[in-house]
């Protein structure tokens, strides 16, 4: 609170560098999710040999449950010969951390101080081949020489338990586990730290990501690896926890659950339920992710040619149909349809990228298809010669992101994280960016941003709070705001009120309060601008650069300590937001009505 400076346009940003003086408004991300190990038994087992390093470093979040000695965190070990390294607890000392390496002599390395229980803390530890080090929260703690190099004979590598076993068994939570085949330096261990929605910190090649286990799944037995070489850990015993708060890069904190596909054999087109007419398919086809998941189809032109799957059971009415699709040469075109549907709407000039293509068609038949055919609405049949993967077809009007989904029909929820795309991220988006196109935080109902309290943060007088938001509909959940609770008379917020309406919330120690929705009714699956001023006598709510509600009020601000929260309030992760939100930003003046619509002008075109 002893910052001082001035400044009439203070915006918080939480993505990348923040325009505010000297940064001190950023937020950080937190994620809901991480796995829990009852220190008997539990454990996550991973197949891999890509961890057999001799320069590496090893991060992890982690919170312990008790005080106690002799706990691994990660280890990639062989008992017989106590061969290759673990990062855990002390054998002899409680809570304090370890880095233990053998190849033709042994060392433990032990940090400095011991950690609190129920606090989480992220440790990493790096070996160079001639030095040993052990980080605490971005700072080096302890460091010792060791240049004997490291065995892997047998070695295997698990999480929460050495390897092998459960002995040496984790009491506490662990999440966010990466292991890159280089020695970060302090500046890049310090950017991981301070920058936790980065997957790579500045100056690493993503090709030195050898594994990351956000744990962030939320349900399964598997903890997937968003490194893109697929060394997935296998969980045993250990559950999954909501609400904590473990910073983690961005691409980790979004919805896991990602629609419904209807379609049978996505994945292989070999089933005689894909039925071809006219038409050549050869499977086995390089797909839009490297894999051998595609299928080709060509046929001549002149003929009424289709490839096509029924789906039985699909309710008659609207439905979204999507597939992957690139062309082998350029120039051609196709229908991608349901059977009996109108392909004018759905003509494609395909090129040789491959491309997503997605249309809501209402269909009238009990058993609509996924078909692509050359079939052009009073047109000649066209030559066609692409590569089609993973389609998808669901009930209703689509608006959710589109994930592969396996080889037989999902008809709930798919649980697909990141990971599972190479190099990507389950919107698509490249892991080792760290920002996203959009900017948007991909809050799943369980994660927030918070930024901590700072002066410039003690505007009294007037204020602006802002945010484009993807309305999900779903009520009483924070966007962005200070409540200062418990005393929720202490208040500053904009939030979600119920399904159809965004509110206002103002109130100064009880003196007096404003609490409004805007006039304007939000229909969910839109993004939406929103805007709420304050200049010492009046507030007004905005939704897309116009006023849906203003009254008048004339009491200052509140000032507290309290940090600000992004995507929650009331520090209840009950009340967060299940949805993205971008670009919240706050500043210590009234924005007049001109300059909201400059702000939803520039952004409009992004967020839609």
């Amino acid at each position: 609170m002893a910052v001082g400076f001035s400044n009439t346009n203070k915006p918080l940003n939480p993505r990348g560098q923040d325009a505010s003086p000297k940064g001190f408004n950023r937020a950080s991300l937190y994620s809901g999710k991480a796995l829990d190990f009852d220190g008997v038994n539990d454990k996550v087992n991973i197949t891999t040999d890509d961890i057999d390093l001799q320069e590496f470093s090893v991060v992890q979040y982690v919170n312990l449950g008790a005080t106690a000695a002799s706990k691994i965190f990660y280890s990639n070990y062989a008992p017989t010969g106590n061969l290759g390294f673990a990062t855990g607890i002390s054998d002899s000392t409680a809570n304090v951390p370890k880095f233990y390496t053998k190849g033709t002599s042994s060392d433990t390395l032990f940090g400095s101080f011991a950690l609190n229980a129920g606090e989480w803390y992220q440790i990493v530890t790096t070996y160079d081949g001639a030095t040993k080090k052990i980080y605490v929260n971005g700072v080096l703690d302890t460091s010792v020489a060791f240049s004997s190099g490291i065995l892997y004979t047998n070695a295997t590598n698990q999480i929460g338990a050495l390897s092998g076993g459960t002995a040496q068994a984790l009491d506490g939570q662990l999440s966010n586990a990466k292991i890159f085949n280089t020695a970060l330096t302090a500046a890049q261990v310090a950017d991981l730290y301070n920058n936790p929605e980065k997957v790579v910190p500045t100056g690493v090649a993503e090709s030195n990501l050898k594994l990351w286990l956000p744990m962030m799944e939320g349900a399964g037995t598997t903890a997937y690896d968003g490194s893109g070489n697929g060394n997935h850990g296998t969980i045993s015993g250990a559950t999954y926890v909501n609400g904590i708060g473990a910073p983690v890069a961005q691409t980790a904190v979004i919805s896991w659950n990602k629609g419904t596909n209807e379609v049978l054999y996505s994945e292989d087109f070999s089933q005689s339920d894909w039925a071809t007419s006219n038409m050549t398919k050869t499977t086995g086809q390089t797909d839009y992710i490297g894999g051998t998941n595609a299928v080709r189809v060509n046929c001549s032109s002149g003929v009424n040619a289709w490839f096509s799957q029924p789906t039985s059971g699909v309710a008659v009415g609207d439905v979204t149909i999507g597939a992957y699709i690139k062309g082998v040469s350029a120039g051609g075109t196709l229908s991608f349809s349901t059977a009996g549907s109108d392909r004018s709407n759905s003509r494609i000039n395909y090129t040789t990228e491959w491309v997503y293509y997605e249309w809501t068609i209402t269909e009238t038949s009990s058993s609509p298809r996924v078909q692509i055919d050359n079939y052009s609405d009073g047109g000649g049949q066209e030559a066609i010669d692409v590569y089609f993967c993973f389609p998808r077809l669901v009930e209703g009007t689509n608006a959710d992101v589109y994930v592969r989904t396996g080889a037989t029909a999902q008809t709930s929820d798919v649980l697909l994280p990141q990971g599972l795309t190479t190099g990507r991220d389950i919107t698509g988006v490249n892991l080792f960016e760290n920002v996203r196109k959009q900017g948007a935080l991909n809050l799943d109902g369980n994660s927030r941003a918070l930024v901590h309290d700072n002066a410039s943060l003690d505007y009294t007088s007037a204020a602006t709070l802002e945010s484009w938001v993807y309305w999900t509909g779903e009520g009483d959940q924070g966007i962005l705001g200070r409540w200062f609770a418990p005393d929720s008379q202490k208040s500053l917020m904009l939030y979600a009120s119920d399904s159809d309406s965004v509110r206002v919330y103002y109130s100064n120690d009880g003196v007096a309060s404003f609490n409004k929705e805007a006039s304007q009714t939000l229909s969910v699956g839109n993004w939406y601008h929103f805007v709420t001023t304050y200049d010492g006598s009046t507030i007004k709510i905005y939704v897309n650069a116009v006023e849906g509600n203003s009254a008048a009020y004339s009491s200052d601000i509140y000032v507290s300590s309290k940090h600000v929260d992004i995507g929650t309030y009331q520090e209840d992760l009950n009340k967060a937001y299940n949805g993205q939100i971008a670009q919240p930003r706050i500043y210590n003046r009234a924005l007049t009505a001109e300059e909201v619509l400059q702000n939803y002008n520039s952004g409009k075109n992004t967020y839609k």
